[in-house]
């Protein structure tokens, strides 16, 4: 039995705030997308007033290579958990990078941290959504790094049981706002409904699995767009997790919207057939947007890797070949 990851520690220990100088956010090219990464029926971007959402927009012209983590996360939970360790892993991420543009020059790569800002807790130190957030000096200082890096960062929400709308308006939506190159991402397995069930089953996490319903996927999808159009930001990118067919209820209504790139990410470690698996039974077959894939390297003492850890090729050998490639 595999499962997709480890869950955040429980009062994981905030970082105290580096703050770092930067300058500057990803760019694009204005190179047209070809070839197997392509997603099915996605229409052209729209223009408001001159402005067109499609110039600067991170997919489809590139591939983005993430660092995954979990603010203030031991080294299981991802290269990226403290600012140290992701200036250390920063070398292999760029070498990363290299080797992925190499297997596909059309679409030239972008670097990316990919960062749990809000993780699942206990629901009796945390009782009223199950969860907590990361300070905002911490998230400053992760900006300022990926702005002098020129990496997008994705804010991405496990949520416990406070519903996306609420998460996003209350806590993320300043920095969408603010910087071009802040994205996000929804955890579906570690969201509950509001419910006292939902609550109860919150509460009992891992024993009990969390789902995310289309309803609030698509509240965010016109949420990003929305955030685009007004602020006259390039296209924002959306990352969902899905590692189980229970997570993502509804999944057929997710809607398109052309001011969106929808990412879904496989993520689930363990044997490569299983992976493989995973990723037609959830990407390939669905189409809901662009390929994600999540690969999990192997930490002294953990349980959750893959086996073995696919190399670069091996993840481009995928149909239709990932946008969105993150490392844990």
């Amino acid at each position: 039995m595999w499962r997709s990851r480890i869950m955040a520690l429980p009062l994981v220990a905030l970082l105290t705030a580096t703050l770092l100088a930067g300058c500057g956010s990803p760019q694009s090219t204005a190179a047209s997308f070809q070839g197997k990464a392509v997603s099915y029926g996605v229409k052209e971007a729209t223009t408001l007033q001159g402005f067109d959402p499609n110039t600067g927009a991170p997919l489809p012209y590139h591939r983005i290579i993430a660092a995954y983590g979990i603010v203030g996360g031991s080294p299981v939970n991802g290269p990226a958990s403290t600012l140290d360790m992701l200036n250390a892993y920063l070398p292999q991420l760029q070498q990363l990078a290299k080797q992925y543009a190499a297997l596909d020059p059309t679409h030239p790569t972008l670097l990316a941290v990919d960062l749990v800002v809000n993780s699942i807790q206990p629901c009796s130190a945390f009782p009223q959504w199950c969860a907590s957030y990361t300070d905002d000096a911490t998230i400053q200082a992760y900006i300022q790094f990926c702005q002098q890096h020129n990496m997008l960062l994705f804010f991405d929400l496990q949520l416990g049981v406070e519903p996306v709308s609420k998460a996003v308006t209350d806590y993320v939506q300043k920095y969408l706002e603010k910087y071009p190159f802040v994205e996000l991402a929804l955890d579906t397995e570690f969201h509950f409904p509001n419910t006292p069930q939902g609550y109860a089953e919150a509460a009992g996490y891992p024993c009990c699995l969390g789902w995310m319903d289309a309803s609030e996927v698509n509240w965010a999808i016109n949420d990003l767009a929305n955030i685009s159009l007004q602020q006259h930001l390039p296209r924002k990118v959306l990352i969902i997790h899905q590692w189980n067919s229970a997570v993502l209820t509804n999944k057929n209504k997710i809607e398109r919207n052309p001011d969106v790139s929808v990412v879904l990410q496989s993520d689930g470690f363990g044997y490569t057939p299983n992976k493989i698996g995973d990723y037609q039974a959830f990407v390939q077959s669905d189409m809901v947007g662009y390929g994600g894939y999540k690969l999990f390297y192997q930490y002294p003492g953990s349980t959750s890797y893959d086996i073995p850890l696919q190399s670069p090729a091996d993840v481009m050998a995928l149909f239709p070949q990932p946008l969105f490639i993150s490392y844990q």
